[in-house]
Formats: C-alpha cells, structure tokens, sequence
C-alpha cells in the first residue's frame, strides 16, 4: 500500500513540475523571446510565479520525505535556470 502511494506522490510531483515547465516556457514562446530577450519586468514575473509554485509545493512536500528531497532538487536546478 505505501508503494502505491509513494509511486501516486511522485506521479503528482511529476505532473506539477512539468506544469511549471510548461509555463515558464509559455512565458518565454508566447512573446516568441528567449530569457535573455525579455524584458527584466518579464524575467521578474516569471521568477514571482515560480516562487509562488515553490511554496506551495514545499508546503505540499516536505522536505523530510523522500517526495520532498526530490521536489526541492528539482526546484533548486529551476531557480539556478532562472537566476542565471
């Protein structure tokens, strides 16, 4: 039973950071720029929402848990994207 909901959990972390992906990468087509190309106010919205994602996924995983070591890699490896 407890693999079964570990294998739903990362299923959920999974999904959720592959919607963050996409949004970002929505923020970056739709304008049809690249980061380097946009605009620091619309580099500072994108970093705004990925905070916001940040939160609420750590609040949802934590970091004590297996789910929530992976989820704040990957969330690491997203901000070094962002910040650079």
């Amino acid at each position: 039973m407890e693999r079964t909901g570990r294998i739903s959990k990362l299923f959920l972390i999974i999904l959720l950071f592959s919607m963050i992906a996409i949004t970002m990468s929505g923020c970056v087509y739709v304008n049809n720029k690249d980061w380097d190309d946009m605009t620091p106010e619309e580099q500072e919205e994108v970093r705004q929402n990925f905070e916001e994602e940040r939160k609420e996924l750590e609040e949802d995983f934590p970091s004590d848990s297996v789910e929530g070591k992976f989820t704040s890699y990957i969330l690491d490896k997203v901000e070094e994207g962002i910040e650079d």
